[in-house]
C-alpha cells in the first residue's frame, strides 16, 4: 500500500486481523485503520482513541485517503507530536531531551497546525498546484497546435517544391523525392520530440493532479495534524515542480519547418528542409515568489560574520567584481580604462597568496563561476562576447558572442544569464541564447545592470542598476523594487537572502527573499570602507567584500 494515500477498502481492519468479515462505514486517520460500525462505538468510547479523526468512508466513495507522514524519520514508531519554532521542524517527544533541549519553544503539533486549513500554506500551496495544472493543459494544447502549423507549414512548402519541379522538369526529379522524403523525416522528428515532451507533461500533470487532489480531499474531510504534516511533506515537491516547469519553458521550443532555396540550382540538390526552432508561447509563472510560511512568529537564523582576512592589494584603480573558484582561488576583475587585468590570489586562513596577473581582450567588468567546471566567466562590456577562463591553467578559453555592453554576470547549472543595459540575456554554457528579458524599469538607457542573481527554483532574477534593485520574474513582471545608492555589488546567501553594498554609506545591506525586510549586516564599525563588489564562496561559509581600490576583507560566516 502506498505510504502516501490509501484506497478506499470495504473490510473493517480490526476485525478482519481476528478472522472475521464485516464492513467498514469509518477510516481512523490516526490510527490509519478502517472501521466497521461496532468497532467505532469501541473507538469513540475509549479514552485513548475517543478523540481521533473518523473520516465518513460512504461520504468519498472510492477517494484515495491520503495518509501523512506521522512518525519520526530517526525514532520511527514515535509520533511526531511537536514543533521546534527554533529549528523550524516537526519532532517527537524523544528528539526534545537530545536535539530541542535549549530551543526557546518547543510547542504541541495541534497548536501549530490549529488554523492550517484556513492558512496562506494552504491556500499558497493548492494555487500552486491548480496553477501548475493550468499550464500544463495550456502546454499541452500548444503541442496539438504546433502539429497542426506543421502540417499547414508542409503543404506551403510542397506547393513552393512543386514550382521548382516545374521550372527544372526532368533534371530535378531525383532532387524532389529527396527534399520530400528529408520533409517527412524531419516532420517525423519533430512530432516523436512533441510526443516525448507530451509524455513528460503527461507525467509531470498527474503527479501535480495528485498532489492538488491529496490536499483539496484532507481540507474537506482530513484533521488538522494530517494536512499540516501533508504540507510541509509536500513542500519540497512544489519547489521540484516548479524548477521541472521552468526547465520545460526553457527548453521547449516550437519548431517549424521552412525551405532553404538554393540561388544556383543544381541537379544535384535543390534545397534543404532546415528546423525553426522559437521559445514556446506559453511561460510558467508560478503563484508567488515564495510559498508563505505557516508558523508560529520566531526570531530567524541568519548568518552571522566574524572577520578571517583584511589586506591592501596593489592592484588596479577600479576593482569592477569578485568571485570565488572551489579551490578558493580569488579572482578579481580591473575595469580601469585602457587596463584588461584579471588578478588571481589564493585564499588561506589568515591572508591571500599571489598567483598570477594575466591579460584579456578588453576592460573586464564582471565575473562568475560556472559551478561545478573549472570554468569561470567574464563580461566585457567594449566587446561583443564575454571571455571564459580556465581556473586550473589560469589561461583563457573560449568566448561567446553576447553583443557590446554587457556588465553583470551570474551562473546556475548550465545557464548563463548576462546583464545590458535595457535587457538581461539567458544562455547556455554552450552558447544557445534561450531569452531575452527586456526590463521594465524606468531608468534611462545610460543605466547598465551591473550586478545580477538567477534563481533556478522559481525562475526569478534579482539585478541592481545604479540606485536601483529589482527582483523580476521571466517575463520582465517586477516582484519588489528598492531605491538605493550607486551601484555596486549584489549577493545571495543560499536562504535567498540577499546582501547589497553600499558604497557611499560604507555598509552592507540585506533584504529578506521577498523584500520585506531589509537591514544593515555590517557597516564602518566592522571595518567595511566604500563597498563595491562581494560574494558567497561555493560552500557559503565565506562572504567576500571589495573596495574599487583594491581592499579586500574576507569574513567567515555562519
Amino acid at each position: 500500500m502506498d505510504k502516501n494515500t490509501m484506497a478506499f477498502n470495504s473490510d473493517c481492519d480490526p476485525c478482519s486481523g481476528e478472522g472475521t468479515s464485516s464492513a467498514a462505514i469509518r477510516f481512523c486517520s490516526d490510527c490509519e485503520e478502517h472501521l466497521c460500525k461496532d468497532c467505532v462505538e469501541y473507538h469513540k468510547k475509549f479514552k485513548a482513541t475517543k478523540s481521533h479523526h473518523l473520516i465518513d468512508l460512504t461520504s468519498i466513495l472510492k477517494s484515495k485517503i491520503p495518509i501523512a507522514k506521522s512518525c519520526c524519520e530517526v525514532h520511527q514508531h514515535v509520533p511526531l507530536d511537536f514543533y521546534c519554532t527554533q529549528h523550524d521542524i516537526v519532532c517527537c517527544r524523544v528528539c526534545i531531551p537530545s536535539d530541542h533541549q535549549s530551543c526557546k519553544e518547543v510547542i504541541p503539533l495541534e497548536v501549530a497546525s490549529k488554523h492550517i486549513k484556513k492558512s496562506a500554506l494552504y491556500e499558497d500551496t493548492l494555487n500552486e498546484w491548480q496553477n501548475i495544472v493550468k499550464f500544463l493543459d495550456n502546454l499541452k494544447k500548444d503541442r496539438h497546435s504546433y502539429v497542426d502549423e506543421l502540417e499547414s507549414g508542409e503543404t506551403t512548402i510542397l506547393e513552393e517544391i512543386s514550382k521548382l519541379k516545374m521550372n527544372l522538369i526532368k533534371q530535378i526529379n531525383a532532387s524532389e523525392e529527396k527534399l520530400i522524403t528529408e520533409l517527412s523525416n524531419a516532420k517525423k522528428n519533430i512530432i516523436d520530440l512533441y510526443g516525448k515532451e507530451s509524455s513528460e507533461i503527461k507525467e509531470l500533470y498527474n503527479v501535480v493532479q495528485e498532489k492538488k487532489q491529496e490536499l483539496e480531499f484532507l481540507n474537506k474531510h482530513g484533521s488538522n495534524n494530517q494536512m499540516y504534516l501533508t504540507l510541509r511533506e509536500q513542500g519540497k515537491g512544489v519547489q521540484d515542480a516548479i524548477k521541472r516547469v521552468q526547465n520545460m519553458t526553457l527548453s521547449y521550443k516550437q519548431t517549424a519547418l521552412k525551405l532553404e532555396k538554393k540561388s544556383d540550382i543544381d541537379i544535384i540538390c535543390i534545397g534543404s528542409i532546415e528546423k525553426v526552432r522559437t521559445v514556446s508561447c506559453t511561460q510558467y509563472s508560478p503563484v508567488k515568489l515564495q510559498q508563505a510560511q505557516v508558523k508560529p512568529v520566531k526570531d530567524e537564523s541568519k548568518h552571522t560574520f566574524k572577520k578571517e582576512i583584511t589586506e591592501q592589494l596593489n592592484v588596479g584603480r577600479f576593482i569592477s567584481d569578485v568571485a570565488v573558484t572551489a579551490d578558493d582561488k580569488l579572482i578579481l576583475c580591473d575595469f580601469s580604462k585602457g587596463r584588461g587585468y584579471i588578478y588571481v590570489f589564493k585564499i588561506n586562513q589568515h591572508n591571500l597568496t599571489y598567483k598570477k596577473i594575466f591579460s584579456v581582450p578588453s576592460e573586464p567588468y564582471g565575473i562568475a563561476v560556472l559551478n561545478g567546471t573549472n570554468k569561470a566567466i567574464v563580461t566585457m562590456p567594449l566587446k561583443s562576447y564575454v571571455q571564459f577562463i580556465d581556473t586550473n591553467t589560469l589561461s583563457l578559453d573560449k568566448t561567446i558572442e553576447v553583443g557590446k555592453k554587457c556588465f553583470g554576470i551570474t551562473t546556475t547549472g548550465e545557464y548563463i544569464a548576462v546583464g545590458k543595459q535595457r535587457e538581461i540575456k539567458i544562455l547556455k554554457s554552450k552558447g544557445e541564447i534561450v531569452r531575452n528579458i527586456v526590463l521594465r524599469d524606468l531608468l534611462d538607457d545610460s543605466h547598465y545592470v551591473s550586478s545580477l542573481y538567477y534563481n533556478p527554483t522559481d525562475g526569478s532574477i534579482i539585478y541592481r542598476k545604479m540606485e536601483l534593485i529589482n527582483h523580476i520574474q521571466l517575463d520582465g513582471t517586477i516582484l519588489f523594487s528598492y531605491v538605493v545608492s550607486g551601484e555596486s555589488g549584489l549577493a545571495v546567501d543560499k536562504q535567498g537572502n540577499i546582501y547589497m553594498s553600499e558604497f557611499n554609506r560604507s555598509e552592507i545591506q540585506r533584504f529578506s527573499p521577498v523584500g520585506r525586510i531589509r537591514d544593515v549586516v555590517m557597516n564602518n564599525g566592522d571595518g567595511i570602507n566604500a563597498p563595491f563588489a562581494i560574494t558567497f564562496n561555493q560552500a557559503f561559509n565565506k562572504f567576500v567584500v571589495t573596495n574599487t581600490a583594491g581592499l579586500v576583507q574576507i569574513y567567515s560566516c555562519k
